[in-house]
């Protein structure tokens, strides 16, 4: 039982590398199930910009726009101007939400308190558009680790299958997103990436960062998304090993883990 959950696990990383480095994605059936798993990357990517534009006062609509075939998945997230209304408005569910949390699930209200203040706090400053920016690699990783989180912690997977898929696309989108950012720590390849177009748009999110504070490099940027990245796999174990001292063992059936 516990070889073969190792085994799912083991080999759902071991794809996963595979179909992000550029040395071996491009083989067939490789490059099919990377142009897909780039796709899942490109639209929490682009949900990651939007949730934070809207919680900033930003009207906007996610999408993505790069099918089967392209070496990279690609989005883009049409904003408009920002407005008070909107954002107000985002204050008022921000509020709710909390008093929701406080009711029913009281051991994360100061987390969601404190995420709560910390974006009424931003909104004033002339910064609110850098977590905009960050939150659409920062939102791939986070929904990166909640997938792996819940390949560690077998949570609702009725079959190895469902477990390997968890793990196949968490260790792809938060691995790509790092392995993404190691690319950038090269300062030649960090002025490339402030000039180059994908899909015929200029704007990176990186690069737009260092504009607004211009302390900040896109290579600083990039450093930092790694040590983000590896914090929220150690996170991912961190939480699934919490859950399962803290829950009761229920016993999984055998067939359940046949590959």
């Amino acid at each position: 039982m516990v070889v073969i959950k190792f085994l799912t696990l083991l080999s759902a990383l071991s794809l996963a590398i595979i179909c992000i480095l550029p040395s071996t994605n491009h083989y067939f059936p490789l490059w099919a199930i990377a142009a897909g798993a780039n796709i899942a990357d490109a639209m929490f990517h682009e949900m990651g910009h939007s949730i934070f534009g809207w919680l900033f006062g930003v009207p906007n609509i996610p999408s993505v726009f790069t099918l089967f075939g392209r070496e990279q998945a690609a989005g883009l997230t049409l904003m408009w101007p920002r407005s008070w209304i909107v954002q107000i408005t985002a204050f008022a569910g921000l509020v709710y939400a909390c008093y929701w949390i406080y009711k029913n699930f009281p051991e994360w209200f100061w987390a969601a308190a404190i995420f709560t203040l910390l974006v009424m706090a931003i909104a004033f400053t002339p910064y609110s558009q850098i977590p905009i920016l960050y939150m659409g690699h920062g939102g791939a990783i986070l929904m990166g680790s909640f997938f792996l989180f819940r390949a560690w912690a077998n949570i609702d997977a009725r079959n190895a299958y469902e477990r390997w898929l968890n793990a196949f696309f968490g260790f792809f989108m938060v691995l790509k997103n790092i392995y993404f950012a190691y690319m950038l720590t090269d300062s030649n390849i960090s002025e490339e990436y402030s000039d180059r177009l994908i899909g015929g748009i200029s704007h990176h999110d990186f690069a737009a960062m260092a504009e607004i504070i211009h302390s900040w490099t896109v290579r600083g940027i990039a450093l930092f998304t790694i040590f983000f990245g590896v914090s929220m796999i150690i996170a991912s174990v961190v939480a699934a090993l919490y859950k399962a001292n803290n829950e009761p063992e229920i016993n999984e059936p055998e067939d359940d883990y046949i590959l």
